[in-house]
């Protein structure tokens, strides 16, 4: 008996936690040097040095593989099945009128109206509709923060395709506010090079963070992929259900430069930023059937998503590749089944199930692709992260409202639509679980969560799935050059504002402007090539010029009267 006190002592020391830690448990990717050892493999090395960075990783954690970095509490869950007409009601009344009534005033990164605009284009699959043009709008914003040739003057290809991040005092109304806000400071002090200004579009003028890896300094984040997933996703669906075959062109366009962007971004430390790269390379491999895409996607998985993963595919009870052995059963609550992110940033709920979400797209992809020997292979993972998801949801309670509430569910909600009911499968489980996050009240209004409520509608409605190459054919889309460029100047200005736009390939052109509250408070066509207009009695503000050929939207650009 005291040999097996003396070693199980020895393994707690050795460990560094004892059995079943509480979290917060610390060092998040094991010892400084583990963590150093992972930033440079995932960087420059092969995915066999990144696989050994992360197991030596997990054998120094030990037990505490799987602790999330933070505690938090749960609510009490209530898996009652909601009423479609419920989610209805909430999504006619509540969501979809603020939507709306969106104008364009900053740019706002891709976590606020662009995920409510993706969850609109779900909702419209589902037969629920929002208007098209407002919808455009908010693709445009996020079109004109694109470091593209479209908003900058000869873009460097190193960072071409990445949606930049607005750089503005903390004062600035337009100040992204919180980690992004103060990151983007840090940086451009840092890396002046890396903020530049915009000289074409909605934002000409503004000054935007285009990168977030930079070799001289060993500063390997990656942060931007978070926002840019987003941004990407809804590109695709805007380029698929939006009609003016402009703006079709336009944001199919967006959607490539973003995926290149992906395709040429390194793997990083932290999971779920590499994984929001997966997803959308998942979403343009099965929109488009593309090699490159494809290829990079499994370099992704292999390298950082699916080493993450705590498995036991030999359903021996213990953590596959650990050595010594640690059993699952001596794990954190939430890791105790297979299917928790290994690491305390990653294991936490909302870190886990964005994760999860790219795997599932990346599965889905493969199978709808035909890659039938790929997707057996991943969706095993798939399964396990969801029903880690669910246990959690279901056994231990609700998170709180601002702690992931978005991502946990987006993540079983995809799964429900895209996997359980696509393929005929029960997973009673993740169903549970997803209901008592409807349950909570946390979707009622308005808010960075809405993207589920268009899920809801389309998982509650039974509305089937369709690969995004049968819905619209990447190729189908015609590829519009829009070479036109519009100068405003001066910008800002006092007294009067100058629109030139004397290449654009057409004798009629309709020129109208609005306002920060999307009144049009001007509109004429002219064949001219350029207007002047008096603006001395206007208030002051931000105005929006709308330039459209024939009645189709063409190309929007912004100034400011002082």
């Amino acid at each position: 008996m005291k040999r097996i006190l003396s070693a199980l002592m020895v393994m707690s020391v050795f460990y560094g936690f004892a059995q079943n830690p509480p979290a917060p448990c610390g060092d998040d990717y094991g010892t400084s040097t583990d963590e150093a050892n992972i930033v440079q493999q995932m960087r420059f090395g092969t995915i066999q040095q990144a696989l050994d960075a992360i197991a030596q990783a997990k054998d120094s954690k030990g037990f505490s593989l799987g602790c999330p970095q933070v505690a938090y509490n749960y609510n009490t869950a209530d898996p009652t099945v909601p009423v479609l007409n419920d989610v209805v009601a909430v999504w006619q009344n509540n969501i979809q009128p603020q939507i709306e009534s969106f104008t364009i005033n900053c740019p706002r990164i891709g976590r606020y109206e662009n995920n409510a605009a993706l969850g609109a284009y779900y909702a419209r699959l589902a037969g629920y509709n929002t208007n098209l043009t407002v919808l455009g709008n908010i693709a445009d914003m996020q079109e004109a923060q694109q470091y593209s040739a479209s908003n900058v003057m000869a873009p460097l290809s190193e960072h071409l395709g990445v949606y930049g991040y607005i750089h503005v005092g903390v004062l600035n109304s337009c100040y992204p506010g919180g980690v992004v806000g103060s990151s983007v400071n840090q940086i451009c002090n840092n890396i002046p090079a890396y903020c530049v200004d915009y000289d074409y579009g909605l934002f000409a003028g503004e000054n935007f963070l285009i990168g977030d890896q930079y070799e001289p300094l060993d500063f390997y984040d990656g942060g931007m992929a978070y926002d840019h997933g987003w941004i990407g996703a809804q590109m695709i669906e805007a380029a698929i259900q939006q009609s003016d075959s402009i703006l079709k062109s336009k944001y199919k366009n967006s959607a490539v430069l973003a995926a290149d962007w992906a395709l040429n971004q390194k793997p990083v430390k932290n999971h779920n930023y590499t994984s929001k790269l997966s997803w959308l390379l998942a979403l343009m491999y099965n929109w488009t059937g593309e090699e490159q895409y494809k290829n990079e996607l499994n370099y992704k998985l292999d390298k950082n998503l699916i080493p993450g993963i705590l498995m036991d595919n030999n359903t021996d009870g213990f953590v596959d590749g650990t050595n010594p052995a640690i059993a699952f059963s001596d794990l954190n609550q939430v890791a105790q089944l297979p299917g928790r992110f290994w690491d305390g940033h990653n294991s936490l709920p909302w870190y886990t199930a964005m994760n999860s979400w790219a795997l599932t797209e990346a599965y889905c992809a493969f199978r709808d692709r035909g890659d039938t020997a790929r997707a057996s292979e991943i969706k095993p993972y798939v399964i396990a992260m969801l029903d880690n998801l669910s246990w959690e949801v279901n056994n231990l309670g609700l998170i709180d409202d601002q702690l992931g509430v978005r991502d946990l569910t987006y993540a079983l909600l995809i799964g429900i639509w895209k996997i359980a009911q696509y393929e005929n499968e029960s997973h009673p489980e993740w169903e549970s679980a997803a209901w008592s996050m409807w349950n909570s009240t946390y979707f009622d209004n308005y808010s960075t969560h809405s993207v589920c409520v268009g899920l809801y509608l389309c998982v509650l409605s039974n509305t089937a799935y369709q690969p995004p190459f049968e819905r619209e054919d990447f190729n189908s889309i015609e590829d519009i050059e829009i070479l036109n460029t519009v100068k405003v100047f001066p910008n800002p200005t006092q007294d009067e504002i100058n629109i030139a736009f004397d290449n654009f390939d057409s004798s009629n052109v309709t020129v109208r402007v609005s306002n920060a509250l999307g009144q049009i408070i001007l509109e004429e066509i002219t064949n001219e090539g350029s207007l002047k207009l008096d603006v001395r009695s206007w208030r002051k503000g931000v105005y929006i010029i709308n330039l459209s050929i024939n009645n189709q939207s063409d190309y929007k650009v912004s100034f400011e009267k002082i």
